[in-house]
């Protein structure tokens, strides 16, 4: 029987794959590599599913003729690129790290707070000018004398009073992030590949606490957050200011998550909004809700394949390439679900399980 693990905790996947040597069968940029060099070393990222990929690569490899074995794990992948070593990496994450200003873009000035906006400036007319030119219109109709409904985390909002927005720059897409990074990777390196699914940052909820706001966007934290608790702590430092800015949304905290992951968070009430990606099976696991996002405040990503390719054999630049092919958001979703919680799979059952659900791998006679 097919077992399966709960979500992840927001993440990051990254990985460093170390190439070397190939057979005299291999052909393509890297066919001139040393036959004599030693096998492909697969550096995983400290996550069990960044573990769970780095595994994948390694039997793939393995299945198309190319020495492979499991190396120690690595906290920036992306540094390995070149001499023979392919990484393999988040770009998000990536970005966050090596650029993080490039990464969250250009914020507008913030729009003067209710209370200041409300004095008319001289000449206008309070009762017939509308909202100046380049400001949004607050999502939500509230009075600052409401009285504040309490959080799943106990804290009740401040007023519930929504902030003018500015419009801004959307976050950067996909295609944004990677070419944010390529200029960070080491010299002669470049994306042999990508997944075809996105990492998609987002704003998560529960049922309880979407339904007690009529929260189904972004915008409409507008004016709720100075008394929230947002997690992770880690995404805080990058996203507050197009948050506070663009979303009207100053949270109160931002907590480290928990043991079991910021979906567990929002679901014992330990906090009030996590950010997860969209790929993260913790969102159907446990019934959260993800906020709209049509402005692109919070950013997206790829996973990335980085090399020389002229130091890339090619029998292994062809089966990575087929690899990162796969990773759509469906089997990103299932790379996680197989890789921690209580019903994991072990490592290498978890990686011939993956492939082939991808079709990378022909099932076994008898296979569940």
């Amino acid at each position: 029987m097919r077992r399966t693990a709960p979500g992840w905790a927001a993440a990051s996947l990254a990985l460093t794959v170390t190439l070397a040597g190939c057979t005299p069968a291999d052909s393509g940029p890297g066919a001139t590599a040393s036959s004599t060099a030693g096998p492909v070393t697969v550096v995983g990222g400290t996550r069990p599913e960044e573990q769970l990929l780095a595994r994948v690569a390694v039997r793939h490899l393995q299945n198309h003729g190319v020495n492979t074995v499991m190396g120690e794990p690595s906290t920036v992948p992306w540094g390995a690129a070149g001499d023979q070593q392919v990484a393999i990496v988040d770009s998000l994450a990536m970005a966050s790290e090596v650029a993080p200003a490039a990464l969250a873009g250009p914020v507008p000035t913030p729009s003067p707070s209710p209370t200041a906006s409300a004095v008319p400036t001289a000449g206008a007319s309070p009762a017939t000018d509308g909202p100046s030119p380049g400001t949004r219109s607050p999502t939500r109709t509230a009075s600052p004398t409401d009285p504040a409904p309490a959080s799943p985390t106990g804290h009740p909002t401040a007023t519930g009073t929504p902030t003018p927005l500015p419009d801004g720059a959307p976050a950067s897409d996909a295609a944004g992030t990677t070419a944010i990074v390529v200029d960070h990777l080491p010299e002669g390196t470049e994306v042999i590949g990508e997944s075809a699914g996105t990492l998609r940052l987002q704003a998560v909820t529960t049922t309880a606490t979407a339904g007690l706001y009529s929260m189904e966007e972004l915008g409409d934290l507008n004016g709720l957050c100075d008394r929230m608790v947002f997690t992770p702590e880690a995404a805080g430092a990058l996203e507050t200011r197009r948050l506070e800015v663009l979303a009207g949304c100053e949270p109160d905290e931002w907590i480290a998550p928990g043991e079991d992951g910021p979906a567990v968070d929002l679901v014992t009430g330990r906090a009030d909004v996590a950010m997860l990606y969209g790929t993260d099976p913790a969102i159907a696991d446990h019934a959260l809700v993800p906020l709209g996002d049509p402005e692109r405040i919070l950013p997206e990503g790829r996973v990335l394949l980085v090399a020389d390719p002229q130091d890339v054999p090619g029998t292994a630049t062809g089966a990575l390439g087929e690899l990162a092919g796969q990773l759509s958001g469906e089997h990103l979703a299932e790379l996680q679900r197989l890789s921690a919680g209580p019903d994991a799979l072990p490592p290498e059952e978890a990686a011939q399980y993956w492939l082939v659900s991808a079709g990378l791998e022909q099932a076994p006679e008898r296979w569940f």
